[in-house]
């Protein structure tokens, strides 16, 4: 999402008490998403977003649309959502959000890339994996908390990460 203030992965000269704490509070709205998701509790999850918040899915799963935009209608249209899954399909989601890499972090800005999983858990026992992805998340701070202005979920190709992670050397001409 950003070119600036890239950070690379296992610096510690950045690292001080004060960046873990927004480090730890940035890594909880990104898992508690998904976990406020599997169970329903959209008012909740609506806190994590900021209220010009973007919501975006490549591609978009069936009677979804690709963005959406808002808390309001980002909260309805995944409780939309959450209850087809229920109602319809009669699957109960476990979303599992893992390998959690913050790239960007500044006094009000973070961004996290992350790979999720969401299992569907039917009623008889059953399960199978009903999407693997990977979220892109820009984070706001509002006063004391962090929020998600943008997300962007990439259900097929992986995001490309930064340039900075690639420290090979230029092949050799002949």
């Amino acid at each position: 999402m950003s070119e600036t203030n890239w950070l690379q992965p296992g610096d510690t000269a950045e690292i001080d008490p004060g960046t873990l704490v927004q480090r730890t509070a940035v890594t909880d709205v990104v898992v508690a998403a998904g976990l406020l998701f599997d169970s329903g509790e959209f008012d909740a999850l609506g806190t994590l977003y900021t209220e010009d918040a973007v919501f975006e899915m490549e591609p978009a799963p069936e009677g979804f649309p690709t963005t959406v935009t808002t808390r309001e209608k980002i909260t309805a249209g995944l409780a939309d959502l959450w209850r087809l899954n229920r109602e319809t399909v009669g699957v109960y989601s476990r979303h599992a959000t893992s390998n959690l890499l913050i790239t960007r972090l500044d006094a009000d800005t973070a961004e996290v890339y992350s790979i999720f999983t969401v299992t569907g858990v039917y009623a008889d026992g059953r399960f199978e994996l009903r999407r693997l992805g990977n979220y892109v998340d820009l984070l706001r701070r509002e006063g004391t908390a962090w929020r998600i202005a943008h997300r962007r979920l990439y259900m097929l190709a992986p995001p490309p990460l930064r340039p900075a992670l690639d420290h090979s050397p230029e092949p050799a001409t002949r």
